[in-house]
């Protein structure tokens, strides 16, 4: 017969709770009580009867094993079974103690080194409690970290946006290399301790040095590159066509252009044909957010080109939250049909996850739900280097 009383099963159970951080969670919240009962399976008649012996021989074993674990208590009750009689059933385990389920799952070193990082945390950042319980995966990832975490905390709260590098913040025993690595953790401790003012929510995220312009640090300047597709523009810059220079200083441009295209492919970039007034941008994926500081593409036309797959649609819809009037460029059905004999695959792992974009006309939502569904192929990908040229020629002219 199949094990009734077995404590693997027990143990898997309360590993659960453990990676849960149920334990944690309620630790910090001082509503963890003891003593701690987990149920066991219920033993029915039927079952005693078929096998009276076996069931006999099991709950023996089981107390025999819950008696090698200090602080685990076997709790049983007596039942009255009809045919068998007055018999005495284990129905829970229980521990009497935080220290008793330490040992029991093998993590009494790793809960000391929690509480240790805990108690750290909480002398010198009492505001942080509820904090602490939301961020308990993040407390174990960066253990021995957190004497310098809170260090460079406290060099930000005395000097909050100090309009320095990173190599320049004089903090002991840190150097920047050490906060660089650490740019996660000290955001999420940052955003709670920092007054809202001194934090600039417009960067979000992390790359393209989203961490310094968040926190009002010096950093290399972003840059961006792009190619004037008009050779009448180039007399302006000494026949000059391809430049990269810094985004603030494309944001002070006064080109008066009429468009300016924003494509993902290296080639198409320096392959895009000659436009009147006009400009291609070499973009940086989810790094378009670098163009919101570019105040002046709100009067200009914009038309974005990538791919034809979930995060091709994702960026554009990411810009057109930025500069609502952006327009698609070879991102529709018809061109992805015209282009069947060059379909690819968008990596499983990498697609997009929403089910929905917030900023696509309704055309674009048509393709993207039909990516997502898998209505041409599962995961399809039409790249933007892959589609015919003359296509783009004809869209231009």
């Amino acid at each position: 017969m199949a094990t009734l009383f077995d404590i693997k099963s027990v143990r898997e159970k309360l590993v659960k709770s453990w990676l849960r951080y149920d334990f944690h969670r309620r630790w910090l919240t001082n509503s963890l009580e003891f003593p701690l009962q987990v149920a066991l399976p219920k033993v029915t008649e039927r079952q005693m009867m078929h096998d009276f012996m076996s069931v006999q021989t099991q709950v023996i074993q089981f107390r025999r094993v819950c008696e090698e674990h200090p602080g685990l208590v076997l709790i049983e009750k007596e039942f009255q079974f009809s045919s068998l009689g007055r018999q005495r059933v284990p129905i829970a385990v229980e521990w009497l103690s935080l220290e008793a389920i330490c040992q029991f799952l093998r993590q009494h070193g790793a809960w000391a080194r929690f509480v240790s990082d805990v108690t750290l945390l909480r002398s010198h950042f009492p505001q942080l409690e509820s904090w602490y319980s939301e961020n308990i995966a993040l407390i174990e990832e960066y253990h021995g970290d957190w004497p310098k975490l809170i260090k460079v905390c406290h060099y930000f709260l005395a000097m909050p946006r100090p309009g320095l590098y990173l190599r320049q913040l004089d903090i002991a025993d840190i150097d920047s290399k050490f906060i660089e690595a650490r740019k996660r953790a000290l955001k999420l401790l940052l955003d709670v301790l920092l007054p809202q003012e001194s934090i600039d929510l417009r960067f979000t995220q992390l790359s393209h040095f989203g961490f310094e312009q968040r926190y009002g640090l010096l950093h290399e300047k972003n840059t961006l590159r792009f190619r004037l597709l008009d050779p009448a523009l180039a007399e302006h810059f000494c026949g000059v066509r391809d430049m990269t220079i810094p985004v603030d200083e494309f944001a002070s441009l006064n080109l008066g252009l009429n468009a300016v295209y924003i494509t993902e492919n290296k080639v198409n970039f320096l392959a895009f044909p000659d436009v009147a007034n006009a400009i291609v941008i070499f973009g940086q994926g989810y790094g378009v957010q670098l163009l919101k500081q570019v105040s002046w593409l709100t009067r200009v036309n914009i038309r974005y080109w990538g791919d034809i797959d979930t995060n091709g649609f994702a960026i554009l819809s990411q810009l057109r939250g930025y500069f609502p009037h952006v327009q698609s460029l070879l991102m529709d059905e018809v061109t992805l049909v015209a282009s069947r004999e060059f379909w690819g695959d968008e990596p499983k792992s990498k697609c997009h996850p929403a089910d929905m974009l917030p900023f696509l006309t309704e055309p674009e939502q048509r393709v993207y739900q039909k990516l997502k569904t898998h209505h041409w192929k599962p995961f399809l990908r039409v790249e933007q280097e892959r589609i015919p040229f003359h296509l783009l020629q004809q869209v231009l002219t």
